[in-house]
């Protein structure tokens, strides 16, 4: 994979994030916080073994293994404080506050390497926060534990984001990915027997939604995140997942028939033009030399 491939590929990744609103809130609806993570991140582990088995045997190492534990822990992190936000707080509150990360990577990283983001940078995040808001109508002035919940996650996350940077430069990207899920199916299973009362889906609705976080938000959604993210910067990959909650919407008008209002086309404009900003990479000039 070159540079230009991987950011083709990242818009794929908010794509299969989008049907995670839809899948937790009908799986939570059954299922406890803890255990929904152990599930999905189980099962993704298991598939993504049966799947990859020759893979990562060739390229296991310890290292691998213990960069894996630690990323597995702040992805169980993630995966619970977003759940429980989504279940005691607005969609469009969780969704908005959810994809700050946009905003705390470049934060984080500038406060870790003494050195501002490039003006180019500053302003796509500006723009996508923007449209972010305009989208999804949060509400902020009823900021709730669900809200600080979701606040939590998108911190987490952008720890994640930069944490994985520095790891996929070091050990395989594939098997990172991979592993990481075990270890969080493995620290989410054992707080589901130690907080929580197990218990199965009881609906053929809720099994689908399981494997649909499993399957798709997770086998594919966050090991192609590592992946790509060999090739990109941090920044790069928290304003492409902005575009987490445009597919987030796309899915919600198919499945209930949910309209955007004017001032959420236009942030769903304005998040677009972020995004392209981004990634835009002016022609060098080139230099006539008359003989």
């Amino acid at each position: 994979m070159v540079q230009k491939h991987a950011k083709l590929f990242s818009v794929s990744v908010p794509l299969a994030w989008g049907m995670s609103y839809l899948f937790m809130a009908l799986g939570a609806s059954e299922i406890p916080a803890i255990e929904l993570v152990a599930l999905r991140c189980g099962l993704a582990f298991l598939a993504l073994v049966f799947i990859f088995y020759r893979y990562l045997k060739e390229t296991f190492s310890w290292k691998v293994l213990a960069y894996s534990a630690f990323a597995g822990i702040i992805l169980f992190a993630v995966f619970y404080f977003l759940i429980v936000g989504v279940i005691d707080t607005s969609a469009s509150t969780a969704g908005f506050l959810a994809s700050t990360t946009v905003v705390i990577v470049p934060t984080l990283r500038a406060i870790l390497t003494r050195k501002m983001p490039d003006l180019k940078t500053v302003g796509a995040i500006l723009i996508v926060l923007s449209g972010l808001y305009l989208l999804t109508g949060a509400d902020l002035s009823q900021f709730n534990i669900g809200a600080v919940m979701c606040l939590i996650s998108a911190t987490l996350y952008a720890v994640y984001i930069i944490l994985s940077k520095h790891f996929v430069e070091k050990v395989d990207a594939m098997s990172l990915g991979i592993w990481q899920l075990g270890f969080a199916s493995l620290y989410a299973l054992i707080g589901t027997f130690s907080f929580e009362t197990p218990v199965l889906p009881h609906s053929s609705l809720v099994w689908f939604s399981v494997l649909g976080l499993a399957l798709i938000c997770s086998a594919y959604g966050w090991v192609m995140q590592t992946i790509v993210q060999s090739y990109v910067s941090a920044e790069f990959t928290s304003v492409m997942f902005s575009l987490e909650p445009i597919f987030a919407a796309i899915f919600a008008f198919i499945f209930f028939g949910e309209w955007l209002s004017g001032l959420a086309f236009l942030g769903t404009v304005l998040i677009f033009v972020g995004v392209l900003l981004s990634i835009y990479q002016p022609k060098k000039n080139s230099q006539v030399v008359l003989l």
